[in-house]
């Protein structure tokens, strides 16, 4: 795939799906913040508003405010920014890898948005659960990171299956 496709197709992917992510965090922002939590599906599905400081399930939120800046408003950027570069140079990327990647710069560029746009905060607002389980509290960038992992495992996994050589 030549380069200029490559950043032209991974921009687009990532303005669109970020896009998403944004989109959907304003509407839990609006129908959700000043509300209790809204069940679907026998409690399956929960929509609660939250506002975490940290990372995934609030990872780092206990941290101070100064370190959650340079953690995730320096940090995060930059590894987004050489994520990107990786992406856009490395020449022999599947298809399926550079569908992870997408997903892991959307999910970053999301999350970066509602930090600097939220006083450092991400909105979240999914729980899925099943009888007394349940996930944390999520939104739609932390979905595409998963995915983006799952995708990446797999392409792993079926990349290495085929060039495994028996030796006798």
């Amino acid at each position: 795939m030549r380069i200029f496709k490559k950043i032209l197709i991974i921009c687009i992917s990532v303005f669109l799906l970020a896009g998403c992510d944004q989109t959907s965090k304003r509407i839990a922002q609006d129908e959700l913040k000043n509300n209790t939590m809204k069940s679907y599906l026998g409690g399956s599905l929960q929509f609660l508003y939250v506002e975490n400081s940290g990372g995934m399930l609030s990872f780092g939120s206990e941290l101070s405010d100064e370190t959650r800046f340079i953690i995730f408003q320096l940090f995060v950027p930059a590894m987004l920014l050489l994520l990107f570069a990786f992406a856009i140079l490395k020449k022999d990327l599947g298809r399926w890898e550079i569908i992870a990647f997408i997903l892991f710069l959307s999910g970053g560029i999301g999350n970066l948005i509602s930090r600097i746009t939220n006083e450092g905060k991400v909105i979240d607002f999914i729980v899925i659960g099943m009888f007394d389980y349940h996930t944390g509290i999520f939104n739609i960038a932390d979905v595409y990171v998963l995915v983006g992992i799952l995708f990446l495992v797999i392409s792993k996994i079926f990349t290495k299956k085929h060039s495994l050589k028996i030796v006798m």
